[in-house]
């Protein structure tokens, strides 16, 4: 057996010359990379919670309930996607929340109030949310303050603008194509669902496939090397800041489509979620390392928790104690297993 091969890298040398035949090679080959995959422990955990819900109430895999909690958890994985972008770049943004909320309601009270259409009027919120992210960003890497706090500072700010424009919710504004497209059903299924796929699949491609990703990654695991290799390293973190708070606004613009209603104060609380989703997904809170897949099976977990706990008839106070310990539990093993990587 030659020197690197993976089957060498697994198997003590003692048990080496055991294993001979090549369909075993090549099984392992295919196989043995999965298994290491950093997804896959999440992908266990997610498969086996599914199991022990199903097993005490058979109506979890119902396929009314299924398709509900794909809806539900789309809002939180759009926004995860580009959160792992941010959190690989080593930056936090807990503003997303309030620009969740923000942006949307702008995009309603442009149409209701201002006769906009509702296409334009998410164009418009979309572009003020690419603003928001521009300032946070150009602050984190210009002004050299924490990202922490300045995203803190952001949330209060975004969320008081909002109970400034409207102090009430906005009920629907007609326009049939927009909610169709936006929350309409494609055979049955929601198309939150698709869009979800969409933006997971192509946050994929462009964090593992791309310059911009490999600079994301670079950036976050030594952002003094980084530099030192040319890579735009400030452009890079706006870039990253600027995509969190689009997709933000775009998750909103989704609840808005299918509520057909948003609240000054929606998206409170959103930015908790989304961080716990990247970080149970196996993206490293230090930076450098990060998974969209991690991210969406994180998503995935802590939505099958929540309706879990309902199905069980748990007590909602405790469900929030329940997904904190996930988190918590989640961050050890990574933690664990990145020492022993």
């Amino acid at each position: 057996m030659s020197v690197g091969d993976p089957m060498t890298d697994v198997i003590p040398p003692a048990l080496a010359g055991a294993v001979a035949p090549p369909w075993g090679k090549r099984l392992w080959g295919a196989v043995g990379p999965v298994l290491g995959a950093r997804e896959f422990a999440i992908f266990a955990f997610l498969l086996l919670t599914s199991v022990a819900i199903g097993l005490a109430r058979p109506t979890f895999f119902a396929s009314g309930n299924l398709l509900a909690m794909g809806r539900q958890m789309s809002e939180i994985a759009i926004m995860a996607t580009a959160a792992t972008f941010l959190i690989t770049a080593r930056e936090l943004d807990l503003s997303v929340g309030s620009v969740f909320g923000l942006c949307t309601l702008l995009m309603a009270l442009l149409a209701q109030n201002r006769g906009l259409d509702l296409w334009l009027a998410l164009a418009v919120a979309l572009l003020v949310a690419a603003a928001i992210g521009l300032t946070n960003g150009f602050i984190v890497t210009r002004g050299r303050v924490p990202s922490f706090i300045v995203t803190l500072g952001a949330l209060y700010i975004v969320r008081g603008a909002a109970l400034v424009m409207s102090a009430y919710p906005v009920a629907r504004v007609p326009h049939p194509t927009f909610y169709q497209v936006l929350a309409g059903e494609v055979f049955g299924v929601p198309v939150q669902i698709f869009w979800m796929l969409l933006i997971v699949v192509g946050g994929t491609l462009l964090f593992r496939r791309t310059v911009f990703g490999y600079q994301v990654r670079a950036t976050g695991s030594n952002e003094a090397a980084a530099r030192l290799a040319g890579i735009p390293v400030r452009r890079v973190k706006v870039t990253c800041f600027v995509l969190s708070s689009v997709f933000a606004a775009y998750a909103g613009a989704l609840s808005f489509a299918h509520l057909t209603s948003i609240s000054p104060t929606a998206g409170g609380g959103n930015e908790l979620t989304v961080i716990a989703a990247v970080v149970i997904g196996g993206t490293s809170l230090f930076g450098g390392q990060g998974t969209i897949i991690g991210t969406f099976l994180g998503a995935a977990l802590l939505t099958v928790v929540r309706n879990g706990l309902v199905q069980i008839g748990g007590e909602g106070r405790l469900q929030e104690a329940f997904l904190g310990g996930i988190i918590i539990l989640a961050v050890l093993i990574h933690t664990h297993v990145g020492r022993r990587r």
